[in-house]
């Protein structure tokens, strides 16, 4: 199983949320005690590996959020609902303009929504790339049960046909407003054991250090 139903009960499984980033940027990330939006880092500063698409970077500055907080899509730190996701799948073929590094640096933090909403952190969520016209945002959690878990859950999530919208809804998003607090994570998830004892080694110095685990699984 790569994702987890939403909570319908009391004493059912968490949702959890997947953030994926350079090893790189880990001290970074150490350094603001989290990960910051897009509108709070710019381009993430000297030193930072960017793994984005630039194209898809530059409209999500200009999509706005329609749920409060509102804001556009900068405003927000972006999470998905499942691993395996096709922005990783773009990384691993080397489709990213300006990154050719592969997957194999590449690390996962892994939070709930329950660990955001307990903190406080205002959030909104979608039922699927965020970027597109036709995906619905939501901030009630009773609402995460109208993505499709089916497809989250999948090991393959490409279109079989024509309008199948497999891989839209694989996308869907978990989306922190400005900043999400390094002491949310829960575990890091690596490719590798030799990138997994770099980024034991990274955390050697803070107080808060999330359980690093070994899932290739996650990756392609």
């Amino acid at each position: 199983m790569f994702a987890d139903q939403p909570c319908a009960e009391p004493g059912c499984h968490v949702t959890h949320i997947y953030h994926i980033t350079h090893i790189d940027n880990l001290p970074s990330i150490l350094l603001t005690s989290g990960l910051d939006a897009k509108s709070v880092t710019g381009k993430g500063g000297t030193g930072y590996t960017d793994i984005a698409h630039q194209n898809i970077q530059d409209r999500r500055a200009r999509v706005s959020v329609p749920k409060p907080p509102f804001g556009t899509l900068h405003d927000y730190v972006p999470f998905y609902f499942a691993p395996r996701a096709p922005m990783l799948y773009a990384i691993h073929k080397g489709a990213v303009v300006g990154y050719s590094g592969g997957q194999n640096e590449i690390v996962y933090l892994v939070s709930t929504v329950n660990a955001v909403a307990t903190n406080g952190t205002p959030f909104v969520f979608t039922d699927g790339h965020a970027i597109m016209a036709y995906t619905n945002f939501y901030t009630d959690t009773s609402d995460l049960a109208r993505l499709n878990w089916e497809i989250l859950r999948a090991r393959y999530w490409q279109d079989r046909a024509p309008g199948d919208d497999r891989k839209r809804r694989r996308q869907a998003e978990f989306l922190v407003y400005q900043h999400f607090a390094w002491e949310l994570t829960e575990r890091i998830a690596v490719p590798s054991r030799e990138i997994g004892e770099k980024v034991e080694g990274i955390l050697a110095a803070v107080s808060h250090r999330p359980a690093v685990t070994l899932r290739r699984d996650w990756y392609y």
